[in-house]
């Protein structure tokens, strides 16, 4: 049912007409997908616009009943002449329909605008220049946001500035919806960057593909709710040119189930994998229990922890399914401590050849005990000499996260040994953005602000894969063109705990996805997405506000039980 204003509620969300993977695409790419479709493939440009506005004018329908009253603002270029399209239709509808230009000035002849004017002229419709009053004394119930959509390089000033403001202050003040064609104006279709200042849109109907900007902070919030609708350009349209695809993906359900191997009946505890954690130091063993119960909750056979001995007790209380080692703290005299660095040393040699894989780094400290447990690690899985030719076993992949990771971008040493890494051994990284930054040896502002060039230099530095987490979650490895975003997820996995839980699906999802090329990239994209997935099943029983990292490893089990279905 609608209210007075005629709106249809409807329930807010992200979604597309089919649950299969989608690229993410820029401006640019967007650009030459629609050009190929028109110029190599022939579809005219007119009917792939009638298309998308037709959709538009579809979602508003659903929405809003006839008569109600329609402001569209239209900028001067294709994405107005969508606006003018959408307009046209829902006066066909019996829509009230009023048309406000950026740009009084006639186009190009021959272009879409021009094209769009023109069939509104044969309506006896003149389209006026933008006036905020003149909008107001209209009262509509909604404004279509047709200024500049995906197209937009440069931050929105002058008269589009006032025109977008003016749109946000009248939705404020009256409640009043706003609709976005393709993408919010002002945002960057290519990192969801507000440029200089941007529509707030209520939902946002984009065409034939998402953007990135779609799914970036503060872009994703500017959006409302994101519809996805075809309008006649696929993927041929980027290759028919001798083009390649999309460089950016974001997995859905069906593709994370499609990666993971089915448990084989007669298997056993060994089948499915043993896997080593290197977590917590004195009064740290949250993350040692979370990564090791988060791992077994992923699939993982047999567990170990490898923690300091104040730990003991707790972990044998809180997960007695995990086997454990224990050290202690270094004495303070200087032969004592060498002789406690070489046992220390030995004993986590022991476990590693125990292990198939290695997850290193929540909460272990950065003090000497935890530097001679990572250099002892990546000395294992080292094919530099002399470390090359003492190792007895290839493990199958090591997880590097946190405390860890902090020590490889400090120390020289460390830095080498993980460059001279075995590739036969997988390696994967977690950093959260600072300590990204770190390892990339660049600001966190500077990190936040393009995240995906200094990603790929990371991962040719290391020949690893990265998992880097924020709001939005990418994952790059070396040697793959294609680069994942995480678009699921919530800010109650803002918590303390939440990248431990992350480490520990991590761990397994390298034993528990198909082996061959790209095993990495493969058991990072299927344990961010098992993570995030988690955290909206949590959201959804608890709310963000009270979610802790032991709600997502109790949310584990529902995410594997829809992956197996």
């Amino acid at each position: 049912m609608g209210d007075d204003t005629g709106q249809i509620p409807e329930s807010p969300g992200i979604r597309g007409e089919d649950g299969t993977m989608k690229y993410l695409l820029t401006g640019h790419e967007m650009a030459d997908a629609d050009a190929n479709t028109s110029q190599v493939l022939g579809i005219p440009s007119i009917v792939l616009m009638e298309r998308a506005a037709l959709a538009v004018a579809d979602e508003i329908t659903k929405r809003f009943r006839a008569p109600a009253r329609v402001t569209i603002l239209a900028g001067p270029g294709n994405n107005g002449a969508d606006g003018l399209a959408v307009g046209r239709l829902l006066i066909d509808r019996g829509y009230m329909v009023q048309f406000l230009l950026l740009d009084p000035k006639e186009p190009r002849k021959g272009s879409s605008a021009w094209t769009q004017r023109r069939i509104l002229e044969a309506y006896g419709i003149k389209p006026e220049p933008f006036d905020e009053d003149r909008m107001t004394a209209f009262a509509p119930c909604v404004i279509v946001d047709a200024l500049f959509g995906t197209g937009l390089g440069r931050p929105l000033t002058g008269t589009a500035a006032v025109i977008a403001e003016a749109a946000n202050a009248y939705r404020a003040r009256t409640g009043c919806s706003v609709a976005g064609l393709d993408l919010p104006s002002g945002i960057s279709s290519e990192d969801g960057a507000v440029m200089g200042c941007a529509v707030k849109c209520d939902f946002t109907v984009t065409f034939a593909y998402y953007k990135r900007g779609h799914f970036l902070y503060p872009g994703c919030s500017y959006c409302g709710e994101t519809i996805l609708r075809q309008i006649g350009i696929h993927d041929r349209s980027f290759t028919c040119d001798g083009g390649e695809i999309p460089e950016m993906v974001m997995p859905e359900r069906e593709d994370i189930s499609e990666l993971i191997r089915r448990r084989e009946p007669g298997g056993n505890k060994g089948t499915f994998g043993k896997i080593l954690i290197i977590a917590g130091s004195y009064a740290m063993c949250g993350a040692a229990l979370l990564c090791a119960e988060s791992c077994m909750r992923a699939g993982a056979g047999m567990v170990k922890v490898f923690t300091r001995e104040e730990n003991r007790v707790i972990i044998q209380e809180k997960l007695p399914e995990a086997m454990l080692t224990v050290y202690s703290a270094f004495p303070e005299n200087e032969q004592l401590r060498a002789e406690a660095a070489q046992e220390l040393s030995e004993r986590l040699m022991k476990d590693l050849e125990w292990a198939d894989a290695v997850a290193v780094g929540p909460a272990i400290g950065r003090e000497e005990e935890a530097r001679v447990l990572v250099k002892t690690l990546l000395q294992e899985v080292c094919d530099k000499a002399p470390y090359g030719n003492a190792r007895r076993k290839t493990l199958q992949g090591i997880v590097v996260d946190a405390d860890a990771l902090r020590l490889i971008a400090s120390d020289p040493e460390l830095d080498e040994l993980m460059r001279h890494r075995d590739k036969d051994t997988e390696c994967i990284l977690t950093p959260h953005l600072a300590e990204f930054a770190d390892l990339a040896h660049i600001t966190v502002k500077e990190a936040a602000a393009d995240r995906i060039a200094p990603m790929r230099e990371l991962c040719a530095r290391y020949g690893c894969t990265v998992i880097g987490k924020d709001a939005r979650t990418l994952i790059a490895s070396a040697g793959i063109r294609q680069i994942s975003m995480i678009t699921k997820g919530n800010s109650g996995m803002a918590t303390a705990g939440s990248g431990d839980v992350l480490t520990g699906i991590t761990a397994a999802m390298l034993l528990s996805v198909s082996h061959g090329e790209g095993r990495g990239y493969r058991a990072a994209q299927a344990a961010a997405f098992i993570h995030a997935e988690a955290g909206d099943a949590a959201r959804d029983s608890l709310g963000e506000h009270s979610m802790t990292a032991g709600d997502l490893i109790r949310a584990e089990r529902g995410v594997f039980r829809l992956l197996a279905e």
